[in-house]
């Protein structure tokens, strides 16, 4: 019986960190979306200034850059979990103990 419980008990813990990984990982998504959108809006706005234009190509290359390293971050901390369980938490993946918030940087 005791098993059964402690089972129980992992099951909900690792259920309970998912769920703050898909939270944080959702957070920071919009973080890096908003801006991208926006740069967007204003690269049509912008189409006869090829300056600007490539100034807004670079900002929107860089938040993609900046949501594929928080991607990885997320991915090397689930390879982790599934290789050990209690691996220690990726810096950078908020929500996550002992971390701190990674939100995309203007290049």
């Amino acid at each position: 019986m005791t098993d059964e419980r402690e089972t129980c008990a992992e099951q909900e813990r690792r259920l309970a960190c998912a769920e703050r990984v898909a939270f944080a990982m959702l957070h920071e998504a919009c973080n890096v979306l908003n801006p991208i959108v926006s740069a967007a809006f204003l690269l049509d706005a912008n189409a006869s200034d090829p300056v600007k234009v490539r100034e807004l190509a670079r900002r929107i290359e860089g938040l993609a850059m900046a949501e594929a390293r928080l991607a990885a971050k997320v991915r090397d901390l689930l390879d982790r979990e599934a290789a050990g369980g209690d691996a220690a938490p990726a810096a950078g993946v908020p929500g996550t103990p002992g971390t701190s918030s990674t939100t995309a940087q203007e290049p």
